[in-house]
């Protein structure tokens, strides 16, 4: 109830936007939406395109009116229907009522239309399909005017691709098996696109034939993409469709929306060289499955990667797996994991390894860090088991020191923290601030002159002291994993422990730098 309401609020307004395009009074145009509100879902430019046409093939706006229907339909559709009949001899009975049954009309015989008086009398079929090729097509049938108009045009289609891409038995079975569709593109048409594949995109004619869907392209969409969209990723286009040719078979438009979404994620160029096939996805669809992400925390972490668009491209997979590796208790599942085809995954699963990737890692330190995300990377590795924790747990952390006014240079300078659950982290921090007295004397340092790197450094301390420095503090249970016998350099603050401004170094810290 809710959407009709919604629906004829926004009616006046397309019916004034409508009314003179298709040349009808706004009051019989607004009538005519309300008795047809799913017309308001359709894209308005996209629908104006639509009328434009048929009013350029002489659709009246009475016929509009009546059959609005026929506005459903793509408008290549339209264009392609309006062709192919026109191409068959239809003139005079070329209406809206034709166009909107064209899937009828195409399966019936030549008599049959001959009788209905949609073409004339005396016309002879084959002479007419045969004057719609620009080279000599002419194939060898048996016909009459029992002969069904798509059995027709099937032989001429047949006969034009041997002569132009000189196509074999086994290739025009391969088309007809795997791109049947391709017999209602009209004949007009299909050679303007091979014209424009070899002269313009410079394709040869074995890569047409490895790439048979390309025959169903539109030709103006094929003419305005180099325009309008002169590069991808700071390549030219012409050689970013020689590679992934899919591409040019995608709206104009669309891949217009598609760009611009990826600026705004700042997505390097190389990365989107690297998933071409993201711009088969609709804008919406990648604004959708963007919103997803944000709202899991797990995928949230990895937005700012580098790689995000294999997560967008395979979100649903994704998430499934996401879910799985959690119920198995996996914590450091990779974008490439999550991303991986089936072969990969299983294998992961299989060998049990619960560990993150350094590529993921890095990025996530680039990200906080910045310039200085690789030394803070090289400073991370030092630990025996950093690959064991989540970018997650380090990006979380990150975040609640910083609302406990610790600076970036704070957590910069004591980087192992972020692999430490923060309970812990945050446990022994409080301890420090409290100023306890007997910590003070076991540490060996006047606590209250500790600033927040030197506090950072404690806290740090503090929590490995717990587990003899074996870096086993990582672990979210304490429970000593089978390489305990790793030792780290878990030190105090270099100020503390160099000039011993506050005091003597406790006996069990390293004296060495970290």
């Amino acid at each position: 109830m809710c959407l009709k309401v919604g629906k004829e609020n926004t009616s006046p307004e397309a019916a004034r936007v409508y009314a003179p395009h298709i040349g009808a009074d706004y009051r019989a145009v607004h009538r005519w939406l309300l008795n047809n509100p799913s017309l308001l879902d359709l894209d308005r430019e996209e629908t104006i395109r639509k009328i434009n046409y048929l009013k350029y093939v002489y659709i009246t706006p009475e016929e509009i009116l009546e059959q609005p229907h026929v506005l459903f339909n793509h408008l290549i559709t339209l264009e392609n229907r309006t062709t192919i009949l026109r191409e068959c001899g239809l003139v005079e009975g070329l209406t809206l009522n034709a166009i909107g049954n064209y899937l009828k009309l195409i399966r019936k015989s030549i008599l049959m239309l001959k009788r209905n008086y949609l073409i004339p009398k005396d016309l002879d079929m084959y002479e007419q399909m045969k004057r719609q090729f620009e080279c000599p097509v002419e194939p060898k049938l048996r016909w009459d005017d029992s002969t069904r108009l798509q059995d027709m045009r099937v032989s001429f289609f047949n006969e034009f691709l041997a002569k132009r891409l000189d196509f074999g038995p086994g290739e025009l079975e391969k088309l007809w098996k795997s791109y049947s569709k391709i017999k209602h593109k009209s004949f007009g048409h299909t050679q303007r696109v091979i014209d424009i594949l070899q002269y313009d995109y410079n394709f040869t004619r074995d890569k047409l034939v490895a790439n048979m869907f390309l025959l169903h392209a539109d030709p103006e969409n094929l003419l305005r993409f180099p325009v309008e969209i002169p590069t991808i990723g700071g390549i030219d286009l012409k050689e970013v469709v020689k590679k992934y040719p899919k591409i040019i078979m995608v709206n104009l438009e669309s891949v217009k929306r598609v760009i611009g979404i990826l600026k705004q994620l700042d997505i390097p160029d190389g990365e989107v060289l690297k998933c071409l096939s993201v711009f088969t996805l609709s804008s919406k669809t990648i604004e959708y499955r963007l919103e997803r992400l944000m709202s899991v925390k797990e995928f949230e972490v990895l937005t700012k990667h580098p790689r995000v668009l294999k997560l967008i491209q395979y979100h649903t997979k994704a998430a499934i797996r996401l879910e799985y590796l959690q119920q198995l208790k996996v914590r450091c599942a990779s974008l490439d994991v999550l991303s991986s085809n089936s072969q990969n995954f299983e294998r992961y699963v299989r060998e049990g390894c619960d560990r993150t990737k350094g590529k993921d890692t890095c990025h996530v330190l680039r990200y906080i860090f910045k310039e200085r995300g690789d030394a803070a990377l090289q400073k991370i590795k030092r630990h025996p088991y950093w690959f064991h924790v989540p970018i997650l747990q380090m990006q979380e952390t990150v975040e609640a020191l910083l609302k406990k006014k610790f600076t970036l240079d704070d957590i910069f300078c004591n980087v192992h923290v972020l692999l430490y659950p923060l309970n812990r982290i945050e446990e022994k921090l409080t301890l420090l601030q409290n100023g306890d007295l007997k910590l003070q004397e076991e540490l060996g340092v006047e606590l209250y002159r500790a600033d927040k790197t030197q506090l950072l450094a404690l806290a740090l301390y503090l929590v490995e002291l717990d587990f003899h420095f074996t870096g086993d503090g990582v672990w979210p249970e304490q429970v000593q994993q089978s390489d305990s016998s790793s030792t780290i350099n878990v030190e105090l603050p270099s100020s503390l422990s160099g000039e011993y401004k506050f005091g003597k170094k406790p006996p069990n810290a390293n004296s060495s730098s970290g």
